[in-house]
């Protein structure tokens, strides 16, 4: 597994105290692991999906068309 450093700009850093510096951690790790499970259920659907090239196509298609009317091209 890999590692996961944060670097906390010195001038922030002298302000932690050992708690506070712990409740950063935490929560860190808290948001790392949710993220992770987020992208382990993406990677399974993924592979269970069972897209042909016609219908990759056509998803295509429609995703730039919504694209474009979000962001007022068309």
């Amino acid at each position: 597994m890999g590692e996961i450093v944060i670097r906390v700009p010195e001038e922030i850093e002298r302000y932690l105290t050992p708690g506070l510096r712990k409740k950063i951690e935490l929560e860190a790790l808290r948001e790392i692991e949710t993220r992770l499970l987020k992208a382990r259920k993406f990677i399974e659907l993924a592979e269970k999906s069972e897209l042909d090239n016609e219908s990759a196509e056509k998803l295509s298609k429609e995703l730039k068309e919504a694209l474009a009317k979000r962001y007022g091209v068309v």
